[in-house]
């Protein structure tokens, strides 16, 4: 898989506008390409997963999800709309640990994760 930086480079290289909002669902600019403004990011990693045989690469499909530890609550605490942003921040978080081929990247995204899903407790 390409890092994001390798996808947006190569936008940018074939005439793509790069704009300055952010993607809601990964963070990464969205770019104007061809009138459309897009995130190319997001489809570049939806289109390598759709290029994956069913099965490979999906082993959280195939083992069943491990049990909360003793004493942990089913899902967040917190509640109202801040509580239902970071929710969602944290999912994207999740989201792109799971596709980051770089490790120290994919460190440094668990960690938000670990620290976003602590504000929610």
């Amino acid at each position: 898989m390409t890092s994001d930086d390798e996808v947006m480079a190569e936008h940018l290289l074939h005439g793509g506008r790069m704009l300055a909002r952010a993607c809601p669902d990964c963070g990464c600019p969205l770019f104007e390409v061809k009138g459309e403004t897009s995130c190319v990011v997001c489809a570049a990693r939806k289109a390598s997963v759709e290029a994956v045989p069913a099965g490979v690469g999906a082993p959280e499909a195939a083992a069943p999800a491990a049990p909360a530890p003793a004493g942990a609550a089913p899902g967040p605490v917190a509640t109202g709309p801040l509580a239902e942003e970071l929710g969602a921040t944290v999912a994207c978080l999740l989201q792109r640990a799971r596709t980051e081929p770089d490790p120290e990247r994919c460190r440094t995204l668990m960690e938000c994760v670990r620290i976003g899903w602590g504000l929610l407790r």
